[in-house]
């Protein structure tokens, strides 16, 4: 009997004993016996999760609940986030909490959880263990499985409601099957690795460690610095650490026989973030470099959309290091994003002035272990692998890598990509009725980061008769993006006394972090993207402002990426007493109060109902407009006087959809 006969075969008879089981707690057993033998595990813990209580519950001999309302460890990541999390190296993990994820102190290698979302609700949680006596790692085809059998957990569920005590579990078996066969097939002829790549996959592992301290340093760097600018780098430092662990994950879980089978899925991401942070990584060495680095990424973009997202950014990073590689000194590189919301495809460019590719060779630049030339490798390096991959990604979503090059002129490597809207709204709101007068002042008017600046601004919905660029001062304009070169203390003067928005751009990465006199202007660096600063230097709208107070990082973290595609300055404190005086202060000072809060009830010093309580008080005695104001404890034995003081209660696990209504109508208050 092959593989897939047997699964079947398997959930057949589970079926059926779950039909026979005399109570909950043998339902429970069969279950997790049946988790076993689809993922290959040791162990398994199958939690219901029950939304009136706020708990994951699963029935053992000792019977297992985990709060839901102020969940952690490796399973509330999980629980919060609703997506499934592969922990080969489980005492590692930085978020590991034994208590939590390991509570009966078995010793564990490999963990694999995974949320059962049915018609877009967590229902259940499954988490396989395997000890550290079994090295096979699990890999996205245990994932694969274990969520086909979505639909089969539902009718478990259903059978167990005390309400439905003669229910007859009803499972679309032949569906399961298809799915099954799909996952099973795939994976067939792949079990072992050879040498060569188990080489390979050490060495990889062995990685992980130097990327896991990097983040770690980082981290601890961000903590000692309060300019916003740092820390923005900061935060593209990390993410490229964190991408080298997603990297190696794949190919740790990927890489079988000799070639690299890709089971990467689409994701939702914040389309200017994503591809704003990709562009970032080679700002620093582009400077070094003396290279004239520009990106854009067009405002109008949706918000959010979902895509591949690690095949996307292994394209994206492959073609502008390769660019790097082969253009000189003083010459100019280009990384534009573009889309099309009607034909819903994403337009990626990334040009160079830089050593160009001869026709003749054209041909075989996309494939394997082949350069331009045949002594490039010698004098850049490199194996000629980065474009292959490459032109194979952009193939597998639906595309094709495209290329236009002239020997000694430089080139143009660009490809189209469908993608799925997620969130239509442009990621810059346009700027409409806005009367502005904006100068970008520079010696060299035909500068590309002029013109950059200038689209951007036209593509946000300023008139292009209202933008000029020059070499002139001209004290007639509401707006001056004024070159490095051209500051002086009388435009300084200049723009302060007559309340001109003044934004410098530095020309040198980081050459005026230590300049003063210019800690409170706006700045924004060549090499660098810099269209969301663009943005808010020009746009008037209403800025709303939200504080988040809960002690659990992991639910801040979550909020705050829920909240990242809405145009909104976000607070955090992480005890009750911290929450009442931001507020108080924002209050009392000629600083613009909060608009919104998003409120834990079990917070240390004081509870989340004393903090809105007194909050309450002093705008009702002061006559000041309430916060709107979110509860997100989840807590079902919250007093009824309590929640009449909020606005909303959201339950965890959190949905991106209702986090964004609650600003929504929070707006539609102010």
């Amino acid at each position: 009997m092959d593989k897939n006969s047997e699964l079947i075969e398997l959930l057949t008879q589970t079926m059926e004993k779950i039909s026979e089981a005399l109570n909950k707690r043998e339902v429970f057993r069969i279950v997790e016996d049946l988790l076993k033998n689809v993922s290959n595990s040791e162990f398994a813990t199958f939690f219901i999760f029950d939304k009136d209580r706020q708990i994951l519950y699963s029935e053992k001999d000792v019977p297992i609940e985990v709060n839901a309302i102020n969940p952690q460890g490796l399973l509330g990541i999980s629980f919060l986030t609703k997506k499934p999390a592969i922990h080969n190296y489980l005492a590692s993990e930085k978020n590991y909490l034994p208590d939590v994820d390991n509570p009966r102190r078995v010793r564990l290698r490999s963990q694999l959880i995974v949320p059962i979302i049915y018609e877009d609700n967590l229902i259940a949680i499954v988490r396989v263990c395997r000890s550290i006596y079994t090295t096979k790692h699990f890999t996205s085809n245990e994932t694969n499985l274990i969520n086909t059998l979505s639909c089969f957990i539902n009718e478990v569920i259903r059978k167990l409601n005390p309400s439905d005590d003669e229910y007859e579990m009803i499972v679309n078996s032949s569906k399961i099957k298809k799915e099954i066969s799909n996952i099973t097939q795939e994976s067939s002829g792949n079990d072992d690795i050879n040498g060569t790549m188990l080489f390979l996959a050490n060495t990889v592992h062995d990685i992980r460690t130097p990327a896991n301290s990097l983040y770690g340093f980082l981290e601890v760097l961000e903590e000692y610095t309060d300019d916003p600018r740092l820390k923005g780098f900061i935060d593209g430092a990390k993410e490229s650490a964190s991408f080298i662990n997603t990297l190696t994950d794949s190919i740790l879980e990927q890489v079988k026989e000799r070639h690299e089978i890709d089971t990467t899925l689409p994701q939702a991401v914040n389309s200017v973030k994503f591809f704003s942070q990709i562009g970032d990584l080679f700002s620093a060495n582009m400077c070094k470099k003396d290279i004239k680095y520009t990106i854009y990424i067009c405002p109008n973009i949706p918000k959010e959309i979902k895509i591949d997202r690690l095949k996307v950014k292994r394209i994206i990073i492959n073609l502008i290091g390769n660019a790097y590689k082969f253009t000189p000194s003083d010459e100019k590189i280009t990384f534009e994003v573009k889309c099309n919301t009607e034909t819903k495809e994403l337009n990626v460019f990334v040009k160079d002035t830089g050593l160009g590719i001869n026709k003749s060779r054209q041909k075989d630049i996309f494939k394997s272990f082949k350069q331009a030339e045949e002594d490039t490798s010698q004098h850049f390096g490199g194996t000629g692998l980065g474009l292959a991959i490459s032109s194979k990604y952009v193939n597998d979503l639906g595309g094709k890598l495209e290329l236009e090059s002239q020997l000694d002129e430089g080139s143009n490597f660009y490809f189209n990509l469908p993608f799925e809207i997620i969130t239509p709204e442009p990621s810059q709101e346009t700027i409409v009725g806005q009367q502005e007068n904006i100068m970008i002042l520079t010696d060299n008017t035909e500068d590309n980061d002029a013109k950059n600046i200038k689209d951007y601004l036209v593509k946000l919905g300023i008139d292009k008769k209202d933008i000029d660029i020059s070499d002139k001062f001209d004290d007639d304009i509401t707006h001056l993006f004024c070159f490095e070169h051209k500051v002086t203390d009388e435009i300084l003067e200049k723009s302060q006394n007559d309340s001109i928005k003044l934004v410098i751009v530095e020309e040198i990465l980081f050459s005026l972090s230590k300049r003063a006199e210019y800690k409170s202007i706006d700045i924004i660096s060549v090499n660098t993207y810099y269209g969301d600063k663009i943005h808010s230097a020009v746009f008037t709208g209403k800025k709303i402002k939200i504080l988040i107070a809960d002690d659990n990082q992991i639910n801040i973290t979550l909020l705050k990426a829920m909240l990242e595609t809405e145009y909104c300055e976000i607070d955090v404190a992480l005890d009750g007493k911290c929450a009442f005086d931001k507020l108080i202060d924002a209050h009392n000072k000629d600083e613009q109060p909060f608009d919104m809060i998003f409120l834990d009830e079990h917070m240390p010093s004081i509870s989340g109902s004393e903090v809105l309580g007194r909050l309450r008080n002093i705008e009702r005695d002061e006559g000041k407009r309430a916060i709107f104001a979110v509860s997100i404890t989840g807590d079902p034995n919250m007093t009824t006087e309590s929640k009449a003081l909020y606005n909303l209660s959201l339950n965890k696990p959190f949905n991106k959809g209702d986090i964004r209504r609650a600003v929504k109508v929070c707006k539609g208050s102010i």
